[in-house]
């Protein structure tokens, strides 16, 4: 019944149609804006008081995202500032770069600030943050990220099939 009902769509719709048809259904999804204090809740909820983080703050400019706070090692207070930039979406899986740090790049800052698995990871200089932790993404049972972008102060993230 199924094939009979395909091979009379196809005699009805034209080969053009049905290309903007399929273009259109992979093009729809829905857009789930993120807010920083999202973003920040995901942070926090993994920091312990061993990582010695402290007025963590997370906020968006142009197109990139600004964490900062201080940081302790060895009884020394270190302020930091960090700017990601947006790289690419694996599944539900946001990827970022760290496109500038101050006031030096160390990896030992940024692993103890990023890497709380299984929620974020960090590796070869980029943060990986899984979008199901957040409960607006959360609510949306199947789909994977098919686009991102930074604007009007906030993570736009569109979920599709």
């Amino acid at each position: 019944m199924k094939d009979w009902v395909q091979r009379k769509l196809n005699d009805v719709i034209s080969d053009d149609v049905q290309a903007k048809m399929k273009e259109k259904m992979a093009e729809s999804g829905v857009t789930v804006p993120i807010s920083a204090s999202m973003l920040m809740r995901i942070f926090q909820k993994q920091m312990t008081k061993q990582d010695q983080i402290q007025q963590f703050s997370i906020s968006f400019q142009d197109s990139y995202i600004h964490v900062n706070g201080i940081i302790k090692k060895f009884l020394v207070r270190i302020p930091f500032s960090i700017v990601l930039e947006p790289l690419e979406a694996k599944e539900r899986t946001l990827v970022f770069k760290i496109h500038e740090m101050k006031p030096l790049n160390q990896n030992w800052i940024n692993y103890r600030i990023f890497h709380k698995p299984p929620v974020t990871t960090y590796e070869e200089k980029q943060i990986h943050i899984n979008l199901n932790e957040i409960d607006k993404v959360k609510v949306i049972p199947v789909g994977k990220i098919k686009q991102f972008s930074i604007q009007d102060e906030k993570l736009r993230v569109k979920i599709g099939l």
